[in-house]
């Protein structure tokens, strides 16, 4: 006579849950995009500048809008690297490569917000006076 096991021995393999592929993702999107956020801040810096030192010329309106564009997109890349960085640290199952990323990612970020949120009030402050 041989043994048969009950019918409930037999179970489907269950699907493991690997965080690390996501906080390996976002981890490299945050890596990737702090140093774009620090490269558009540098010619946001200068058109910050222009702009405050030509507030006062009638026509000339293109420097403002020039660095009110840089500044959107620096607020946009420095939201996306914070938010993908924080993501990634949180996701990361333990001290992995994903999460050593995303802390390096959001350090990198430390030091560019408070730069691009100077030069973004330095722009606004700039207004031409619409």
């Amino acid at each position: 006579m041989s043994y048969q096991p009950p019918i409930g021995y037999y179970q489907q393999p269950q699907r493991q849950r690997t965080p690390g592929l996501g906080a390996g993702i976002t981890s490299i999107v945050a890596a990737v995009l702090s140093p774009i956020a620090a490269v558009v801040s540098v010619p946001l810096g200068f058109a910050a500048i222009a702009s405050a030192m030509t507030r006062y010329n009638p026509n000339n309106d293109a420097w403002w809008f020039g660095a009110l564009i840089l500044a959107g997109i620096a607020v946009l890349l420095s939201i996306v690297a914070v938010i993908s960085g924080l993501v990634a640290v949180f996701r990361a199952g333990g001290m992995n490569a994903g999460r050593i990323t995303g802390i390096i990612g959001l350090a990198i970020m430390a030091i560019n917000v408070f730069g691009i949120a100077f030069m973004v009030f330095l722009v606004l402050g700039s207004g031409q006076g619409f």
